[in-house]
């Protein structure tokens, strides 16, 4: 009777009620066999019986079932305590975790790379930009929006690697282009502004990593140019305060996605936007771009302007060698042709049949890329009378040397003359 009313006691009083009724049974079959002297006094089946109904009969009755008004009340409040991001709120109270490496990596993309052309920092000698970027979680990184006891945190540890493509200028003009590499290591969900202060980098130019698909050490490496030294120095000197900020500014983030736990993984690309927009920064980009494409607009109308003066006044040597196919000589020396100029002389030396020299001395603006297409139609025998093209004071480097070499394998009678080294 001092039972709870529970599934145990009921099943109590069941077991009690089946003993009592027919626990005896088999004694007294072996009774008969064994004679009334083989067994102890046993109690009558039909008293235990009784006795056990009666038992049972004042142990209180149990609960009813819910009722379907209070199972569809419990229903509704599960509903409205869900979060909506599929995460069960009873699973909350549990360790649960979702993964943010592909979080991570798309927000360096947008901020880092998209947003305004990756633009790291530009002033009067250098500018340099962002290409590639992706967190490195290596084989011990990890980054993850964790749930414990109804509490949600962010728990990361990871390295970041971009790579970088930067120019040297002088006087407004790019003198050299050169690439590398910037690691980022050891960003942890325990650092605070101290440390995203102080954060070192890790900067490397191309030059001083083996070439692609080899081994280091299986290739020398080669010396770099004197543009590409000056430009990893300007990337040590201006790149690690805007590249420290933006780490800081991924490590809020982070922090705000475990501060909003029961919302749904928002896209990194809204998060970057919503940043910029908040800080201002995006609406003073806005400003200086509009700046720049102006500034940019009027200095393509200004080398319009400069060229359509410079080809209005022609030297006469030009118009005669693109006007008159029957010139012997085609002297273009001193004439100061441009790479513009090149592909319309070339259509005009074709129906040429007669030159035997072609001199383009002291054009210092013809590089190798502008010699490309004249090179090219004199091999397929362009000129065929041709005897001597002088190359001397052009911007013709070892890369026109090369096609030259293979230009005399096809025309052995030209003579061609370069700046003595």
């Amino acid at each position: 009777r001092t039972l709870p009313d529970s599934l145990g006691a009921r099943s109590f009083r069941v077991a009690l009620t089946t003993s009592a009724k027919y626990h005896w049974h088999p004694f007294q079959n072996h009774a008969h066999q064994l004679g009334p002297s083989s067994l102890p006094h046993s109690p009558p089946a039909a008293a235990a019986a009784a006795a056990a109904d009666s038992a049972v009969a004042s142990l209180p009755p149990p609960p009813p079932p819910p009722s379907a008004a209070a199972a569809a009340n419990a229903s509704a409040v599960a509903k409205t305590t869900g979060s909506g991001d599929g995460i069960d709120p009873k699973e909350r109270w549990h360790w649960k975790e979702r993964d943010l490496r592909d979080f991570i990596n798309d927000w360096l993309t947008a901020c880092m790379v998209t947003h305004n052309g990756g633009l790291l920092f530009e002033n009067e000698r250098f500018q340099a930009r962002t290409t590639i970027i992706r967190g490195d979680f290596g084989d011990e990184g990890a980054a993850f929006l964790n749930w414990r006891k109804g509490k949600c945190f962010a728990t990361y540890t990871f390295g970041v690697r971009f790579e970088y493509q930067g120019a040297v200028k002088m006087d407004g003009r790019v003198i050299g282009q050169s690439k590398g590499v910037v690691w980022l290591r050891d960003v942890g969900n325990f650092d605070d502004d101290e440390a995203d202060a102080n954060r070192p980098l890790d900067i490397t130019g191309t030059w001083q990593h083996p070439p692609q698909g080899q081994q280091p050490g299986q290739t020398p490496l080669r010396e770099p140019e004197p543009y590409e030294v000056q430009l990893k120095e300007a990337m040590i000197e201006f790149s690690p305060e805007p590249v420290r900020a933006r780490i800081r500014q991924l490590r809020k983030a982070l922090d705000v996605l475990a501060e909003q736990g029961d919302k749904s993984l928002p896209k990194a690309e809204d998060v970057v936007a919503a940043m910029l927009e908040e800080s201002g920064e995006a609406g003073a980009i806005a400003v200086a771009t509009e700046e720049a494409r102006i500034q940019a607009d009027a200095a393509v109308k200004a080398e319009e302007y400069v060229e359509g003066l410079r080809r209005k006044h022609r030297h006469d040597r030009h118009v005669a060698a693109l006007e008159d196919p029957t010139l012997a000589t085609v002297s273009l020396s001193y004439c100061d042709l441009r790479p513009a100029d090149i592909g319309e002389l070339v259509d005009a030396l074709k129906k040429n049949p007669v030159a035997t020299t072609l001199d383009l001395n002291a054009n210092n603006h013809v590089d190798d890329a502008a010699l490309q297409p004249l090179l090219l139609a004199l091999a397929n025998g362009a000129m065929p009378e041709l005897k001597v093209l002088n190359l001397q004071g052009t911007g013709a480097s070892v890369v026109s040397r090369n096609m030259c070499k293979g230009l005399k394998m096809m025309r052995k009678a030209i003579e061609v003359r370069f700046d003595e080294e």
